[in-house]
């Protein structure tokens, strides 16, 4: 049995072999789309942390390599340190462009590019750690934006800061300067950028990763970048990110306002990373969820100490989709179950059904779950919170609602409700909660005591600190 989650191993032969929720159709739509464009183009792609995206880059990677076509990885967070991630995204390009282009080609492009980069990069060095982001934009300051910086000028030189006023005034200068520069490297960008298109019929492509990761100035530094210095013909960013997250930089760093408008200034196209089972145009079997509960399943060694791991697997995978677990969370909802399997007996009934509801609630709805573990919810109560009624089953789901709610209600309900609702003059008796007790083995003295039990025992040993 093992502790800590898979790691993900790429198959360079076949890359999409275990993808999940169609995302090999849509690496394929992906690769179409930057392929047909030829404006400067970037692309969000939006999905909360743990749903797979760097895992999904890799694979795309992997996939593009197998049709010999080259792209730059950057890990943003890798780069955080770094004042400005211009010298960066730079220094890949001429790597890539050094890897593509035979010897002796593109020359003049490549020296003409390192050149203007070099002097960009002088002009910007330092610049945004002392006046802050918004006065470092360089040579993309319009005529209205002279005036702002006229007025940063004023406000700084009242006493707050006599360097920084000194940059201003030096700014205002070249500014001149600094547009023809931008202008000279932006020529050279979209010359080299052709040429790469040219050898390998695909744009110059820049997957940016781990960016919601990164310190909220360097992040949105790293967009205000991407917009106003590579915003050229030929080249293609793909940014993997958590939406919301880069939402909520541009609320601390601006203020309370409309964050997504405020992101439609960067891009071109916003898409969501698929996330659930979708239709498959070739009609072929595509993995879901329930797969990836199969897998985990036999990763974690589960077999060894669950009889039932059909039950097991079939109730993780839909509480999973109920409450819409990240592909990490449901990584940690198995570890939870392993550890707790682990530590139990062999001849230790497995109850894999309530183990699979606490082992989610415990990752998802910890609230929820501590109020099981004191015994402080009803059967009502607990309905109502977990929104029972909108549980769906899907074919080839082993799950009878009728019966698990038989469950839940034979452990939660109170002695007087129990009574009341198996009396045999009560017309709405229910037989299956009155014969609960016989088909599940158990003593009905312990019928309020069994899940709190089980918390506690899922709770004996922590995959976090408490």
């Amino acid at each position: 049995m093992k502790i800590n989650p898979p790691k993900p191993a790429i198959d360079e032969n076949q890359p999409f072999k275990d993808a999940l929720f169609g995302r090999e159709d849509f690496a394929k739509s992906l690769t179409n789309l930057l392929r047909n464009v030829s404006e400067n183009l970037v692309v969000f792609v939006n999905a909360p942390w743990g749903e797979g995206k760097t895992t999904f880059s890799q694979m795309w990677r992997a996939h593009l390599k197998q049709q010999k076509l080259d792209l730059i990885y950057f890990d943003a967070y890798a780069a955080d340190y770094f004042e400005d991630p211009f010298l960066s995204f730079s220094g890949e390009i001429l790597e890539l462009v050094d890897k593509r282009l035979s010897e002796g080609k593109s020359l003049i492009e490549r020296r003409e590019f390192k050149e203007t980069a070099v002097d960009i990069g002088k002009r910007l060095a330092g610049l945004a750690t002392k006046i802050g982001l918004r006065a470092a934009t360089l040579g993309v300051i319009e005529t209205a934006d002279v005036e702002e910086l006229k007025k940063i000028r004023t406000e700084i030189a009242s006493g707050v800061s006599e360097a920084g006023a000194q940059l201003i005034e030096k700014k205002l200068e070249d500014h001149g300067k600094e547009k023809k520069a931008l202008k000279q490297f932006k020529d050279s960008l979209t010359k080299l950028a052709a040429k790469v298109r040219e050898e390998q019929g695909f744009p110059l492509t820049i997957i940016v990763d781990e960016l919601d990761r990164c310190r909220p100035d360097f992040a949105l530094g790293l967009l205000e970048r991407i917009k106003h210095l590579f915003d050229v013909e030929g080249i293609a960013f793909v940014l993997l990110v958590n939406r919301a997250q880069i939402e909520s930089y541009i609320q601390t760093i601006y203020g309370n306002g409309d964050a997504g408008a405020y992101l439609l200034k960067f891009g071109s196209v916003f898409v969501d990373l698929p996330r659930q089972q979708q239709a498959s145009s070739s009609f072929q079997y595509v993995r879901g969820g329930k797969e990836y509960c199969d897998t985990l399943f036999n990763y974690y060694g589960l077999a060894k100490k669950v009889p039932d791991g059909r039950s097991l697997v079939n109730s993780t995978a839909i509480f999973a989709r109920h409450f819409d677990l990240t592909l990490r969370e449901l990584e940690k909802v198995f570890a939870a179950m392993m550890i707790y399997y682990g530590s139990q007996p062999d001849n230790q009934l497995s109850f894999p059904f309530l183990i699979a509801m606490l082992s989610v609630l415990k990752i998802k709805h910890p609230s929820v779950y501590q109020s099981l573990s004191k015994g402080a919810l009803n059967s009502a109560q607990f309905f109502q919170q977990v929104n029972w009624n909108q549980i769906e089953i899907h074919t080839g789901e082993e799950l009878h609602l009728e019966w698990a709610a038989d469950v839940l209600d034979y452990h939660l309900m109170s002695d007087a409700e129990f009574e009341s609702a198996t009396e045999d003059k009560n017309p709405k008796a229910r037989p299956g909660l009155r014969n609960m007790r016989v088909s599940l083995g158990w003593d009905r003295r312990d019928r309020n005591s069994r899940i709190p039990f089980l918390c506690a025992q899922l709770d004996r040993f922590s995959l976090s600190p408490n």
